[in-house]
């Protein structure tokens, strides 16, 4: 797949004794040294400016190590990094203007490829203790306002920050790289994304110390994206939109993806006034149950766990107010020890969720008495308790959602440790809620299968509970006329009670409880109690 061509005329041209095609540019008849020793950014930059100069054409690295600052991309020039060639980055932060291993700006028809390795020489960029230096080459890769990119089959090591950053990028193909840097290194995303359309990314391997795959917005959305085949392991989101959420994003879809190791499988941190619309994800398998051993560090390490976190807030008080709709998941399989965590705003409800074919199979119990729900950025004020459901105990928690479709969802809890009490699904605030072939019982015996506070216009069918569940649906807030349960198959557990529900807002006459409410949480009996309303 890598120009197989190139490589075979290389091999005929050498055998022949000719010289090589004029639109091929050998580095090393430029001057490059190819032992790693000299800074060989000068070379590299005149191979560059004279394909620039001869109309396009490829800039050819044969086997050797070049060590190398800035260089930077012109319109119609790949690079071809051959196998055996290896890119790295100088240990200078002298030897960058700007600051970055390789810079495009304003360019057409540019390529990276070829199975040769850049190597960003990332440790050099970090204290002993994984702080950032001041400052560092960062992002390794960056690409400004280029149409026509691409990148294929290059193997990316050691990155000292963000490792492929296109901004207002239109026509980008990303296909079949490696990207693998220490899952200590700071701020050491993958592939990210800043107002770009008309993206692909595909059959790539990543394996990073931030986010694997992210999206962001500035002034312009990002949109037409697609994602897929991709085995993803990071530090912090493997698929993430956000937090940078300003212009917005639409069409963009992920799909046929491998998950694992990482504390967010899928993170969307909307927080600045953009449209969020047109976004699926399907067909993908997220594990977040298994703590990350790090082969660098001889250690593991383990994270509090949201295999799907989709979160709507305002970043200050000031930012404007996001609107996200239209969103689908589908086709998931998921195994951890955390939660679905999805939740609009009050005054903006997240607008037309699906859920599809979700498998969830939880294998322990989190504490959430205590917990704060991701914010994605440092330094933003704790977030209020009308915007914070992670304390809810639940596999799947909904909150603020106008057009809330679940349909055939399971939940399995799969685990040794005492239970403790867990709704399968939560729902607060919700209007129009249908509800179709949930398989799955409540853990402990203090809660429903169901929780529904504050629900308006529920429709629940098709479902089914494992024998010996006491309650189905348990209310709060929700008059039983606004609820229609149709189709179930529930034997003898009791379809809907008033009570056995999770107190989000505890009311008045309650208000006294709400500190001993941990421990209720943690053994449920109380919640059993029919509630005023």
């Amino acid at each position: 797949m890598t120009h197989t061509w190139l490589i075979a005329a290389f091999v005929f041209w050498a055998g022949a004794g000719g010289e090589i095609p004029a639109s091929i540019f050998n580095v090393m008849s430029h001057g490059t040294s190819g032992r790693g020793l000299v800074n060989d950014a000068p070379a590299i930059q005149a191979a560059i400016d004279a394909c620039s100069r001869s109309g396009g054409g490829t800039v050819y690295f044969p086997a050797g190590d070049y060590l190398s600052g800035t260089i930077v991309l012109k319109s119609n020039v790949t690079l071809h990094l051959s196998p055996g060639a290896v890119l790295r980055g100088s240990r200078k932060m002298d030897d960058y203007n700007p600051p970055h291993l390789i810079y495009a700006q304003d360019a057409e028809n540019i390529g990276i490829e070829g199975s040769g390795t850049i190597n960003g020489n990332g440790d050099a960029y970090w204290e002993k203790d994984f702080k950032p230096k001041t400052k560092r080459p960062s992002p390794m890769i960056r690409l400004e306002r280029c149409r026509r990119i691409r990148i294929l089959d290059v193997n990316i090591r050691n990155t000292p920050g963000l490792g492929i950053y296109p901004s207002e990028c239109d026509g980008v193909s990303i296909r079949g790289v490696s990207i693998v840097s220490d899952m200590r290194g700071p701020n050491t995303d993958g592939i990210d994304l800043a107002s770009s359309r008309n993206v692909t990314i595909s059959d790539s391997y990543i394996e990073t110390g931030d986010d694997a795959i992210c999206l962001k917005s500035h002034k312009q959305p990002c949109e037409n994206i697609t994602v897929t085949n991709c085995t993803l392991i990071s530090d912090d989101s493997a698929l993430k939109i956000g937090t940078g959420t300003y212009g917005g994003f639409r069409n963009c879809l992920f799909s046929n993806c491998a998950i694992t190791g990482t504390r967010y499988g899928i993170g969307m941190y909307v927080k600045d006034g953009g449209v969020v619309e047109g976004i699926g994800f399907s067909n993908i398998q997220i594990d977040t149950s298994v703590a990350h051993y790090n082969r660098r560090t001889n250690s593991a390490r383990e994270w509090i766990e949201y295999p799907i976190f989709v979160d709507l807030e305002k970043r200050t008080p000031e930012s404007g107010l996001s609107l996200v709709r239209d969103i689908t998941f589908s086709d998931i399989q998921i195994r951890t020890k955390g939660r679905i965590l999805v939740e609009g705003m009050p005054e903006r409800p997240i607008e037309n969720l699906t859920f599809r074919n979700i498998a969830m199979r939880v294998t322990g119990f989190e504490s959430v008495e205590n917990l704060k729900k991701p914010r994605g950025v440092r330094g933003m004020a704790p977030a209020s308790r009308e915007l914070d459901y992670s304390t809810a105990p639940a596999a799947l928690i909904f909150a603020n959602i106008r057009g809330l479709r679940l349909r055939d969802i399971r939940v399995i809890w799969d685990t040794t440790a005492e239970p403790q009490n867990r709704h399968a699904v939560y729902a607060s605030r919700i209007e129009d809620l249908f509800l179709a072939g949930l398989a799955g019982s409540p853990a402990g015996s203090g809660l429903a299968t169901i929780g529904l506070d504050s629900v308006r216009r529920a429709f629940i069918t098709q479902s089914r509970v494992n024998p010996g569940t006491a309650v189905f649906v348990g209310t709060r807030n929700t008059p039983a006329k606004e609820v229609v349960l149709t189709g179930n198959d529930l034997g003898d557990t009791r379809p809907m009670a008033a009570g056995a529900t999770y107190q989000h807002f505890p009311t008045a006459a309650s208000a006294r409880h709400s500190r001993p409410q941990k421990q209720t949480l943690r053994i449920g009996k109380p919640s059993l109690r029919p509630l005023a309303h």
